[in-house]
């Protein structure tokens, strides 16, 4: 037979399609967290710049796991459907909502910073 082999790709591991997802909200909550914890000593010690370095930190690894959603995303074929249940189809849905919830908390965290880096955050 002339006809080409259909070829079923493996859709990503469940492991890398929860990093993508839960990246940006464990790290958003443990910024907003350690954060609020380190605000008394920072301005005590006058050392605000470590609060800062905080939020960009947490930016980094938000933006590691939409990276980790993205590469998820682009290894599963673009004719899966994000509604199936195939476990290829799952794995595009849970690729596109990685790249998405790292989207939304990469802004999270920016829209939490941007009043510490133009404010003090100790007045």
């Amino acid at each position: 037979m002339g006809a080409q082999a259909d070829v079923e790709i493996a859709a990503p591991g469940a492991a890398v399609l929860w990093t993508g997802i839960l990246t940006g909200p464990i790290a958003w909550a443990a910024d907003l967290m350690v954060r609020y914890s380190l605000v008394h000593w920072s301005c005590g010690m006058q050392q605000t710049m470590v609060l800062k370095l905080i939020s960009s930190l947490t930016l980094v690894l938000v933006i590691a796991g939409g990276v980790v959603a993205w590469r998820a995303l682009v290894r599963t074929p673009s004719r899966a459907a994000t509604d199936g249940g195939r476990p290829v189809d799952r794995g595009r849905f849970m690729a596109l909502l990685g790249v998405l919830t790292s989207g939304l908390f990469a802004l999270v965290v920016v829209a939490g910073a941007v009043p510490q880096w133009i404010f003090d955050a100790c007045r």
